[in-house]
């Protein structure tokens, strides 16, 4: 099926959105059509086995009711434990219940081990606090792989009691091993086919579990055979492990703990190293590249473009007469500026590119596969965004106070807080130098050149400034003789 929708218009779209809820109500009657299925033939055999109880013998009955009192006592004492353990899963997480469901398939008659199996399911609600079809859906195949289990034991001859003879017994050791593994692939066979019908690219090893899960399930099929040779020894077997099994599923509940609070450990000092990283990237004021993040991402771009045949534009950018603005108004005001052009130059430029400030009020940006008509049009661009802004912030006595850029017009505020500008000097890789180095000196020479004629403009480096028609500086600009 396709993630995407088909482009042929509207009545194309309508018709691929009926056939996929057409496929997905039947995906859904398929599914509820096998989880019925299933159930109703689990169902007929479990009620047919339950009319052949009364032949049982009175030992058969002790080792039931033996079975149940200990699963009664085992899910009533771990229940909290167990639903920590469920909550804290990812995913469908192991128990130990396959202890007495296993013992019961093998040395009870079919319908006490039907029993056994739903009255641990019925004990088990409260735990598993899943939707009702899941839950009866899981009984039954629980139910299932348990008769199927009884019945792979009696149709194989074999009898529970040590015979003695070294063969008979290493081949009743055999049987228990198939048997086990019968019941784990029938429960693992029939909910890999639901999750198929449902999800078409489900695998079977993607039903089987993790690999401590399926260690822990061949444990408790293993303690289960023993429990069950015990029960057919003597029936008080199940109460005298009933204990050993709680205190296992403390142990499991306590390592569950653990690791739960060592994946949070990991997943802290993780964030913390990527915030670590941030932090040594980035400066905190402008929230751009500082010094250490902008040579690291800026030479990466570059020498990318350069592998690629495309040139890189540098752009120096240094904010007019900062100096005064730290001395006029404070340096929370002076702050608040570099934060606006941080903001700007975020806006302002594409995802590719790199912006840092380079300390000071410095900046420098670099543009990926850009070249000079290019860049110098952003630097333009840019400029001018900085020379239009206005940002409110306080003077050195907490008065709020608005500066604004040299770009706008005169307000009754008075000439004074038209104070921030910018120059820029442009240069490109590999027209300035075939380094990043060498194209970011030439942007400073040229920013230098904007300086020296008045600032508030762009310079492109190696260009003769008597040559060519650049902007001319403003007339409320101060005549300066060297660069601030």
């Amino acid at each position: 099926m396709k993630n995407s929708l088909p482009d042929h218009g509207p009545s194309a779209t309508a018709k691929w959105r009926l056939s996929r809820n057409w496929d997905l109500w039947a995906l859904r009657r398929t599914a509820i059509g096998y989880i019925l299925s299933v159930e109703l033939a689990v169902g007929i055999a479990a009620i047919w086995l339950l009319t052949t109880l009364g032949s049982a013998p009175t030992t058969d009955w002790l080792r039931f009711a033996a079975l149940l009192l200990a699963i009664t006592v085992h899910l009533t004492i771990v229940r909290r434990a167990e639903e920590s353990r469920r909550d804290e899963s990812a995913g469908p997480y192991f128990d130990l219940t396959s202890v007495w469901t296993f013992a019961a398939a093998i040395v009870l008659p079919p319908g006490m081990a039907v029993l056994v199996a739903v009255w641990l399911r019925i004990v088990l609600w409260p735990i598993a606090r899943r939707q009702p079809y899941r839950f009866v859906f899981t009984s039954a195949h629980i139910v299932g792989s348990t008769l199927l289990a009884n019945a792979a034991v009696h149709l194989s001859g074999f009898s529970l009691d040590a015979s003695g003879r070294v063969l008979t017994d290493l081949a009743l050791l055999g049987v228990l091993v198939l048997v086990a593994t019968l019941y784990w692939f029938v429960q693992v066979l029939l909910m890999t086919v639901a999750l198929k019908i449902v999800n078409p690219q489900t695998r079977f090893v993607d039903s089987l579990g993790t690999r401590n899960d399926n260690m822990l399930e061949m444990t408790t099929l293993g303690v289960g055979a023993m429990l069950g040779l015990l029960v057919a020894t003597h029936w008080v077997a199940p109460l005298l492990l009933v204990l050993p099994v709680i205190l296992v599923n403390a142990l499991l509940h306590r390592a569950s703990e653990r690791q739960a609070h060592l994946e949070r450990l990991v997943a802290e000092q993780h964030k913390a190293h990527l915030q670590l990283t941030k932090d040594a990237h980035t400066d905190y004021r402008t929230g751009l590249f500082n010094t250490n993040g902008l040579s690291e991402h800026a030479g990466k771009l570059t020498d990318r473009c350069k592998h690629a045949g495309q040139p890189v534009t540098v752009l120096a950018i240094d904010l007019d007469h900062f100096k005064r603005i730290n001395d006029t108004w404070g340096h929370p005001a002076g702050n608040a500026v570099l934060a606006e052009v941080g903001r700007i130059l975020r806006e302002k430029l594409r995802p590719g590119d790199v912006a840092g400030r380079d300390g000071g009020e410095e900046f420098v940006v670099v543009l990926a596969d850009t070249g000079l008509a290019q860049g110098t049009a952003i630097a333009e661009r840019v400029r001018e965004a900085i020379g239009e802004m206005s940002v409110v912030t306080t003077d050195k006595h907490r008065n709020t106070v608005t500066l604004r850029g040299r770009n706008l017009p005169l307000t009754e505020d008075g000439p004074e807080v038209r104070a921030i500008s910018a120059s820029v000097g442009v240069a490109v890789v590999p027209d300035n130098g075939e380094s990043l180095l060498a194209a970011q000196h030439s942007a400073d020479a040229a920013l230098y050149t904007a300086k020296e004629n008045g600032r508030n403009q762009v310079r492109v480096a190696g260009i003769d400034i008597h040559a060519h028609r650049l902007p001319v500086p403003r007339v409320d600009e101060p005549e300066i003789t060297r660069s601030a």
